[in-house]
């Protein structure tokens, strides 16, 4: 049955919501660096993959669009049958709780390595989850105001830390402009990028709850270029401090890139970095961690509630048991390939069946959602 929620989205709510999952992803290392062509055009890369991206996720935006009355999952099941409904569901729940592992394991990673190196891992892991279960224990409008009231602040001081960074720039680092990158490689790039592209399966998440849904496809197109042009302003800043080559060697490049910063003798601004930086995770680490007991519960047909403490606890072991055993955040490491697969499966393949299955059943289907609404 449709969804009918007190809870609604607002157009920037949602933006601000989507475009953090990206972002983030920038200001914590930087895959697109390690990319085909991996030099200073790395930036042009990025620009290409805007269309590419617009492209790969044009099935599950249509499905958007044709069911925002209905979650992914509910709309699954009229699509596919019940049967084949829960399955997708159950991958979905999979997906959603992979991505919630790894992510978070990155920065849990991060915070033992840099930051907090005497605190046991599982110190960290436990505080983390349980913030992001208590976040959205009561749904996710605890969440959303988080977003609005932090991911502005977040948002404004990547722009003032670009600034505070003009001094050690070397803009030579970026000429000449594709001497050295073929077009093969730039479209490779293109392509790697686009495969990890996972906010429009965040969007889909957030269809139901949009207070305006005819501003879908705005909200999709918006936040892919502005997440995509942060992504493309972290590469730019980062390489023209630290150089294409070491850029490319450090581990987490615009922490490095903070670091350096001094105005006189003053420094420390990398301090707020962090403050930001950990508030962004913790509202992209709840994000995974409710989109996957939403898809649990729709399987199981019970309240997401009853498995938000099993599903961070399940997290917390998995983290700790990945960490002590090989780094999480190489990025040809299995674990980051296997994300890609992931992302490609449910972001095109299962969505591209769908729409295939829609257009031979669309009459009936109309049918079955008449008779739902009467």
């Amino acid at each position: 049955m449709s969804y009918k929620k007190k809870d609604k989205l607002y157009f920037h709510q949602s933006f601000l919501l989507i475009v953090i999952y990206k972002m983030m992803t920038g200001l914590t290392y930087l895959p697109s660096l390690n990319i085909p062509p991996a030099n200073q055009d790395v930036w042009i890369m990025l620009l290409v993959s805007i269309p590419y991206t617009m492209i790969y996720s044009l099935p599950l935006l249509f499905l958007s669009n044709k069911f925002c009355n209905y979650d992914f999952l509910e709309s699954a099941e009229l699509i596919m049958g019940k049967r084949l409904g829960k399955i997708i569901g159950i991958y979905y729940s999979l997906f959603f709780l992979t991505n919630l592992i790894f992510f978070s394991g990155g920065f849990i990673e991060i915070l033992d390595a840099s930051l907090y190196d005497e605190t046991p891992t599982i110190v960290n892991t436990l505080i983390l989850l349980f913030t992001c279960a208590y976040l959205v224990n009561k749904g996710i409008m605890n969440l959303v105001r988080l977003a609005e009231l932090t991911i502005p602040f977040i948002i404004i001081l990547f722009f003032i830390l670009a600034l505070l960074g003009i001094d050690n720039y070397d803009f030579q680092t970026f000429l000449p402009i594709l001497s050295d990158s073929k077009f093969g490689e730039i479209n490779k790039g293109a392509l790697l990028t686009t495969i990890g592209y996972i906010d429009i399966l965040i969007l889909r998440m957030l269809t139901t709850y949009l207070d305006d849904k005819s501003k879908i496809n705005r909200l999709f197109v918006s936040s892919l270029i502005f997440s995509t042009v942060m992504i493309i302003l972290s590469v730019l800043v980062v390489q023209a401090t630290l150089g294409i080559e070491y850029a490319k060697r450090v581990n987490f490049p615009y922490y490095t890139f903070t670091r350096l910063i001094t105005i006189g003798e003053t420094q420390g601004f990398d301090l707020l970095y962090v403050v930001a930086w950990i508030i962004g995770n913790v509202i992209k680490a709840s994000g995974y961690l409710y989109f996957t007991t939403i898809a649990l519960g729709k399987v199981t047909n019970k309240k997401n509630q009853v498995f938000i403490i099993p599903v961070a606890l399940i997290a917390t072991i998995a983290i700790v048991y990945i960490k002590d055993n090989r780094p999480i955040l190489a990025v040809r490491d299995p674990y980051q390939q296997m994300i890609h697969v992931f992302a490609f499966i449910g972001v095109l393949v299962i969505p591209l069946m769908a729409l295939i299955v829609y257009f031979f059943r669309r009459d009936k289907i109309k049918s079955t959602i008449n008779s739902k609404e009467q």
